[in-house]
């Protein structure tokens, strides 16, 4: 009973100290929801893949040369208003998505060596967690609350110039109409996967679905990776511009609002995991890391994983 109540005090402990409060440096991300479009709608998806192979350079190609050079004038001529960058959570959020689509991709090509039953059903079951919840957990914070906010605040008369604020508002643009591409991607891959594990379909059919999951996915990377790259060069340096330390400690309390402590903890573990993966990770991340999330929240991640994030999303790992 005592260690009931300890551990219940301990998860609002951490729900209210929150670990989307933190940061150094000058990086983000966030995204998706999703629609329902058929599987027509994205077949053969494999064939574009390429464009978005280098996402950070190819974004950055797309955004004219002007633009750029507008916002780099602005950041370099204004002193921030924070020492830090307050939300890391956001990033690291990203950050684990893009580890797990990876993943996710890695996972349905191993389907296709093997289309069984029961493997069909576990990559069913990965896209649940990729798409139903990682991807659809952050997209709706940025949707109810991240998004606005960060369009009020570039757009302010703090920025100045209209020039200022048109540049950043074709960087916000440009990473909108990606989101939409992403939040269709993500509809047809849980489309896909379910028809994978339709008993009525034939063998030819569940292994195009599977193809379409693995296309759709390794897609869904890149843009993920090429949305990140552009916050982090123009739009998390253009908060730290016109958002005080307070601000931003006060935004990060009305995302804690927005999550329950089960999505919270479950998000804290693929954090910390992506952190940690040296092919996202790096020495100054996991630092960061432990410098920013509360002591008492980094004790529990062990449990945590073992409890509530395996089950969902320890099947990526196989």
């Amino acid at each position: 009973m005592k260690l009931n109540i300890f551990i219940h005090c301990l998860l609002h402990f951490v729900h209210v100290t929150g670990f989307w409060i933190s940061g150094r440096g000058s990086h983000n991300v966030f995204l998706v929801a999703a629609a329902s479009p058929t599987s027509s709608t994205y077949s053969s998806t494999t064939t574009t893949v390429a464009a978005y192979e280098n996402g950070d350079e190819t974004c950055l190609n797309d955004i004219d040369q002007s633009v750029k050079s507008t916002i780099q004038n602005f950041l370099d001529s204004h002193s921030p208003k924070s020492d830090k960058f307050y939300i890391q959570g956001w990033r690291w959020h990203t950050l684990s998505l893009i580890r797990d689509t990876n993943r996710l991709a890695h996972y349905a090509r191993d389907t296709l060596r093997s289309l069984t039953k029961d493997k069909l059903a576990s990559t069913q079951k990965a896209v649940d967690h990729v798409i139903d919840f990682n991807l659809k957990g952050l997209y709706r914070i940025e949707d109810d609350v991240f998004l606005p906010w960060l369009r009020s605040k570039l757009s302010s008369d703090e920025i100045g110039s209209d020039d200022v604020k048109k540049a950043f508002k074709i960087v916000l643009d440009s990473v909108e109409s990606d989101r939409k591409h992403v939040k269709k991607l993500a509809s047809s891959i849980s489309f896909e996967a379910k028809s994978a594990v339709d008993t009525n379909k034939n063998d030819d059919s569940v292994e195009k679905a599977i193809m379409e999951v693995l296309g759709q996915s390794e897609m869904l990377h890149g843009i993920l990776k090429s949305i990140k790259y552009r916050e982090d060069q123009f739009l998390v340096p253009g908060v730290m511009r016109v958002a005080t330390t307070r601000e931003q400690k006060s935004f990060n309390t009305k995302v804690l609002r927005s999550l329950g402590i089960f999505e919270s903890r479950k998000h804290l573990v693929g954090m910390h995991d992506a952190v940690y993966d040296p092919m996202y990770g790096n020495n100054e991340e996991q630092s960061l890391f432990l410098e920013q999330i509360p002591s008492v929240a980094r004790m529990m991640i062990g449990r945590w994983k073992r409890t509530l994030y395996e089950p969902a999303a320890g099947i990526l790992d196989e």
